[in-house]
């Protein structure tokens, strides 16, 4: 069958929207295949593509600048990373392989392999820097509350980004300790609050949200009185990374010390999948490795052997 690149893209994304996939993941889409629009051309025909025109645009991929178009991109060039590259031929192998079950092209997902990424090591927050991330938003002002509820989510829950800002008022339950979040693949779940948490969920929600300039059900407004968005979020994270001088201070790294510090309290992985919306214990067996790691970092101070030997030296 005849038919353009950008005909086929316009079909995929209108499938993926059929099929009930969110807007974000629809946008990713959009996004990576646009990154593979620019490097072909719109206008060829799909049955005009080969498999060398698709190794071309990975090892162009590779090359492409980090951030690049980012409102805040940096002075410096670097680029992108594997995982990025990963993540972006994710994208073109799926577009692919609809493309060959609606009989415009031939298999090319079988030889077109996804490339390997350097799996990165979780990291956590350590005490003394959580301390210093829920120091650093006042909880006597209209958005330093907000904020500080925010990380706290995080922290306390194992929240995700979108899943924050997508709560609504409607779906915290402060008396019975619980949030019902919408998660990926828009999978609803109930997730537990500590008390810590529920004293100033109740305490921002009680006094100090403001009335929303338009009528929402969302939680956490900016400082115009709109739902916030995720950019909202990640700037207001910037900021805190600054002032907390943690440099690899981002969203992601609460959820993860969250996980973690979950199983070191003694919390058990299946529970632990629950709450983070997991749909396989892979992940949460990674968080219980790192667990055991930092629990035998503990050993060395709690080790009664080495408490003996130390006393006794002195």
């Amino acid at each position: 069958m005849d038919i353009d690149l950008k005909t086929a893209i316009q079909q995929f994304l209108i499938d993926q929207e059929l099929k009930g996939n969110t807007d974000r993941t629809i946008l990713f889409y959009k996004k990576s295949l646009n990154y593979f629009t620019e490097f072909i051309g719109k206008d060829i025909k799909v049955k005009d593509i080969q498999l060398t025109d698709l190794k071309k645009y990975q090892f162009a991929i590779k090359k492409r600048p980090r951030y690049q178009s980012h409102p805040f991109k940096p002075t410096i060039d670097k680029p992108i990373t594997s995982v990025s590259v990963q993540t972006y031929i994710r994208a073109l192998r799926a577009f692919l392989s609809w493309m060959h079950q609606e009989g415009y092209i031939e298999n090319f997902t079988t030889r077109f392999k996804l490339p390997k990424a350097t799996k990165k090591a979780i990291e956590i927050l350590s005490d003394d820097e959580i301390t210093a991330v829920l120091k650093g938003t006042k909880t006597t002002t209209e958005l330093g509350l907000r904020n500080h509820c925010i990380c706290s989510l995080m922290l306390d829950c194992g929240l995700r980004v979108n899943e924050v800002i997508s709560l609504e008022t409607d779906n915290v339950h402060i008396a019975q300790g619980a949030v019902k979040v919408l998660g990926k693949g828009q999978k609803e779940r109930i997730v537990p609050l500590g008390v810590y948490t529920k004293k100033h969920l109740l305490k921002y929600i009680s006094c100090y949200r403001p009335m929303p300039i338009y009528e929402t059900k969302r939680l956490f407004l900016d400082k115009e009185c709109k739902a916030m968005s995720s950019n909202a979020l990640k700037m207001f994270f910037a900021r805190l990374r600054k002032k907390t001088k943690i440099d690899r201070l981002h969203p992601h790294i609460l959820r993860h010390t969250f996980a973690t510090k979950y199983l070191m309290n003694g919390g058990d992985i299946f529970s632990l999948q629950q709450i983070l919306g997991h749909t396989s214990l892979e992940m949460v067996r990674r968080y219980s490795h790192l667990a055991s790691a930092y629990t035998t970092k503990k050993h060395k101070l709690y080790s009664p052997l080495d408490n003996l030997q130390r006393r006794r030296n002195g």
